[in-house]
């Protein structure tokens, strides 16, 4: 059964296992899904035995299949702290790196800044990652991220940058002509769900994003991070309204790679534009437009 095994077989193996189907198997590892079929039948062929057992809902562990559960998944864990060691003892200021952090802070903060870290170092690739989920470090599923949390995780290094509370806006040309009762627009975040004020739900959207679209178009009045809110130039603040506290934004890095040259570049270029955007982001600092 040992000899049977490679790292590419322990990757499907564990796709597999946590996916239930080889559908999204070959989603999360970006191959077809006759390769994760084709792999997993060879693999199965070669230890003798299923490892899966083939059900309606999906694929589910064979008694075999759990029993190697365990050795697959510290395998798993030997591969990436080589992969991050190995990583770490790059000194090339050339080369990729990842960065993870929210389409919204890109668009609303960061992007002249990521510009400009292109210009001073032009052989570092950049690789962007949109999302608001908060990448596995220990899998480098990105190397940098910036994230707004209570909780960094455990192996996660890096620094504070402020505290990023939510706050009440909505367009001019809404608040000009205020119904009696306000149109909440609510999103699907605990936060910014329900009304802080007098008023309707009218409205429900699952990112900020499309809230911030929706009180531009005058749809009502709805919370964001102030972030956002303040340096959009077709929202205000409704007057009479405080700010919610939220989350905290941090940068942060895994523990095992935080001395490798791209990486260090990267922080230190990020930690210098965050501290100026600090104002901004805890909501002290409406751009001079409120």
């Amino acid at each position: 059964m040992i000899q049977s095994f490679n790292w590419d077989d322990i990757r499907i193996f564990l796709a597999l296992t946590r996916s239930g189907s080889v559908r999204e198997a070959s989603r999360r590892l970006n191959v077809t899904h006759a390769t994760v079929s084709r792999r997993l039948r060879i693999l199965e062929e070669g230890i003798g035995v299923p490892l899966f057992e083939r059900v309606t809902t999906g694929l589910h562990l064979s008694d075999v299949g759990r029993e190697i559960l365990s050795a697959a998944e510290d395998a798993e864990a030997s591969m990436q702290e080589l992969d991050r060691r190995v990583f770490a003892r790059d000194t090339q200021i050339a080369g990729k790196v990842r960065l993870s952090m929210s389409e919204t802070l890109f668009l609303s903060l960061l992007h002249l800044n990521i510009a400009a870290f292109q210009e001073i170092y032009p052989m570092v690739e950049l690789v962007l990652e949109s999302s608001d989920q908060m990448a596995k470090l220990s899998q480098r599923e990105a190397d940098v991220v910036i994230r707004i949390t209570r909780n960094p995780p455990p192996e996660a290094v890096g620094r504070r940058i402020a505290e990023s509370p939510l706050g009440c806006y909505a367009s001019s040309g809404y608040l000009a002509d205020r119904p009696k009762l306000d149109r909440w627009i609510s999103q699907s975040y605990e936060g910014a769900a329900k009304p802080v004020i007098p008023a309707r739900i009218s409205a429900t959207a699952t990112s900020a994003s499309s809230v911030q679209v929706m009180l531009r178009n005058g749809m009502g009045i709805g919370m964001l991070p102030c972030y956002m809110g303040d340096t959009d130039p077709h929202l205000v603040r409704v007057p009479d309204t405080k700010l919610i506290s939220d989350n905290t934004m941090w940068v942060l890095v895994h523990a095992d790679i935080k001395e490798n040259r791209r990486v260090r570049v990267l922080l230190d270029f990020l930690y210098e534009a965050m501290e100026g955007y600090k104002a901004v982001i805890e909501g002290n600092k409406p751009s001079g437009r409120r």
